[in-house]
């Protein structure tokens, strides 16, 4: 997919790049490239979850319109005719149709010059036959060739947009290519324009209520072109239907799953699991408890069931047992195609280790997981103190944990920095020497990814060096990336971009450092925005940074990045550490221990 090269404003109207790419859009038998930039360009301006974006260098779209027509009208007219209809804004129509060019200073192809006559042309819906995954399909007729807009939904409990992206060409196309190309089988399934509105009304509203909310390459970007498509279309269609299913339904499911061979097997204690897993499916899956995805398995054992079933630990280790047989049953009576129930049998084995560790409550803890059970005064007898607070009153339980101690222990683990590097004891060790300058470790990265990697190295001493002015961040940079690629190497394997991968991996090591303004502690101007300008990138970095932050085995909590390793830390951010934990140390009553 095409993108424009980055967030606009008023004083690149005349940049080359941008124009450039303005002009073979404009010049492209295809719609598809000149709506991407103008929903992406509306997006960047106009999205009020944008905190990177200073709203005094981006007006709104009607002035900067007007901007960049009295700058270069020639180039910027196909763009401004587009936004002229994709906004609901009459006054600003007329404005802008008398500041357009007469017909003889430039021929502009049919479609753009009649873009009046855009819209929704035919739908359909792509369903995955487990029901977990669709994609609507809303094609978009010009005066030109088509483009179709797909929409991922994710219909576990309430359904609720994922993504959504333009493919070329009309929306025939896109259903061959699904039924023939994708790995599993789907379902095509025929929708009126006002049934099609009527759930992408529905998923974009569950949408908005998401936190964090929804980002990936391609979104919120496209969201002004699909709201554009939905104003065209009247209400009226019928959404989603959720099945309320009654308690003898259900009773009748598992009594007819026990006299099944599938759960012959099974002791009674096994079978008690039947009733629970048939209900987590219809009210957090896909509302049919006779079809299951390796998709829900996993949600289920890594989240669900050990987080809402209380039970004794021995009969929670039972699930699993029960789990393969119920999926089983339940897509043999549906006759959904054997290779869901092999994705699931599989998820279920490759999650099973992490259930159980859920279960019993064995994984490690991470300090915000210990300032969490601290917090709200849990398992006081575990608390990793001694010393003199100690045997102070009732511990640290049941509200006399809001104290001056608490207090005190709370700011020496997150004041003193010892999260940053991975404990108090690697906080003892640290020093400010600064990072080696190191090339790329290709040890243990699978072959057919070096390349990829290696590929990406000048750039990073590049964008370290110039961008932020912090040579040792390459060498964080290129210690994280090989992480990553040991971690996951089927994350480089996807098609993404050299500057979307670096805009995520710069992301990643940036907030580590503090080197973005806004963050906590942080001393820099530097902003997201900037980064992204940099780089050439309309879409926020976070969500391609969060998928890289899993593959190398890292979650981000809340906005910000705590790799947890000193490793990663240009030596300007461990010194202000250590300033930190001697300011914080010098506190502590001489015989507290840890």
């Amino acid at each position: 997919m095409n993108q424009p090269p980055g967030p606009f404003d008023p004083s690149r109207a005349d940049e080359p790049e941008l124009l450039d790419v303005l002009e073979e859009a404009a010049a492209s038998e295809s719609p598809l490239m000149l709506l991407e930039i103008a929903s992406t360009m509306l997006a960047s301006v106009d999205d009020p979850n944008d905190d990177d974006k200073d709203a005094e260098e981006l007006p709104p779209i009607p002035q900067l319109a007007v901007q960049m027509l009295e700058a270069t009208p020639e180039e910027t007219e196909p763009l401004v005719r587009i936004w002229a209809q994709m906004l609901d804004d009459e006054l600003f129509r007329h404005r802008i149709a008398k500041m357009l060019p007469t017909p003889k200073t430039k021929r502009l192809p049919e479609w753009i010059r009649r873009a009046d006559e855009i819209k929704p042309f035919r739908a359909a819906a792509v369903v995955s036959p487990v029901k977990i995954e669709e994609t609507i399909l809303l094609e978009i007729s010009t005066a030109g060739r088509s483009a179709t807009l797909a929409v991922a939904v994710d219909r576990s409990g309430s359904p609720y947009l994922e993504d959504a992206y333009l493919a070329d060409g009309p929306l025939s196309s896109v259903v061959e290519f699904s039924s023939t190309d994708l790995p599993t089988p789907v379902d095509v399934v025929t929708l009126s324009l006002h049934d099609a509105a009527a759930r992408l009304r529905e998923v974009l509203e569950m949408s908005t209520h998401m936190f964090p909310p929804i980002e990936t390459e391609s979104w919120p970007g496209t969201r002004p072109l699909l709201e554009w498509m939905l104003a065209k279309l009247s209400d009226g269609g019928t959404g989603y239907e959720i099945r309320m299913w009654e308690p003898e339904e259900i009773e009748e499911l598992v009594a007819d799953f026990r006299t099944s061979p599938f759960a012959a097997a099974l002791t009674e204690d096994e079978i008690g699991h039947a009733h629970l897993l048939f209900e987590f499916q219809i009210n957090y899956g896909n509302n049919d408890p006779l079809r299951w995805s390796g998709t829900f398995v996993e949600r289920l054992m890594c989240d669900l069931y050990p987080r809402k079933v209380m039970s004794p630990e021995d009969d929670l280790l039972l699930m699993p047992t029960t789990l393969a047989a119920v999926v089983r049953y339940a897509n043999d009576r549906s006759e959904v195609d054997p290779v869901f129930t092999e994705n699931a049998i599989a998820a279920i084995e490759d999650n099973r280790e992490e259930y159980e560790a859920r279960v019993r409550g064995d994984r490690p803890e991470s300090t915000s997981d210990l300032f969490a059970r601290l917090l709200t005064g849990t398992d006081d007898d575990t608390l990793p103190l001694s010393g003199p607070w100690s045997d102070a009153g009732d511990g640290f339980g049941k509200g006399s944990f809001f104290g001056d101690q608490a207090s005190m222990l709370a700011e020496i683990f997150i004041g003193s920095g010892a999260e940053e590097v991975g404990g108090l004891d690697a906080l003892q060790a640290l020093t400010d020497e600064p990072l080696a300058d190191e090339d790329l470790d290709t040890t243990d990265l699978t072959d057919d990814i070096v390349d990829r990697l290696t590929g990406l190295v000048p750039e990073i001493r590049r964008i370290a060096d110039e961008v932020f002015a912090e040579p040792e961040l390459a060498t964080s940079a290129l210690r994280f990336l090989t992480e990553a690629g040991r971690g996951d190497p089927a994350f480089f394997r996807r098609r993404l971009a050299d500057r979307t991968l670096l805009a995520a991996l710069f992301w990643i090591v940036g907030k580590n450092n503090k080197l973005f303004s806004g963050q906590w502690s942080s001393e820099s101007d530097m902003t997201i925005g900037e980064l992204q300008h940099h780089l050439g990138v309309s879409s926020s970095p976070k969500p391609t940074a969060e998928k890289m932050l899993h593959a190398a085995g890292h979650e981000l909590s809340d906005v910000e990045v705590i790799l947890g390793d000193p490793r990663f830390l240009i030596s300007r951010r461990r010194q202000r550490i250590i300033e930190n934990r001697d300011m914080f140390w010098d506190d502590l009553p001489e015989d507290w221990e840890y």
